[in-house]
């Protein structure tokens, strides 16, 4: 019959091993990278802005607010 044989030498490295990849994937090391970093710093400004401003409404300091009586 015909066996298939294996070579193990021609999947790994010259000396029969398998080959090992030294990095983690990308989702394991984004941590490390300063794009991700960039991009949280950015977003967590534009939150805290927003929370500061009271919805993005930008008190006018030309225009005086005006009283409000109470009848009674």
């Amino acid at each position: 019959m015909n066996e298939l044989k294996h070579d193990h030498k021609s999947h790994g490295d010259p000396n029969g091993g398998p080959i090992h990849h030294s990095q983690p994937p990308y989702w394991r090391r984004a941590h490390r990278d300063w794009r991700i970093w960039f991009c949280v710093i950015v977003m967590l400004v534009a939150m805290v802005v927003y929370l500061m401003t009271g919805d993005l409404r930008w008190p006018f300091h030309g225009h005086p607010q005006p009283m409000v009586t109470i009848a009674g």
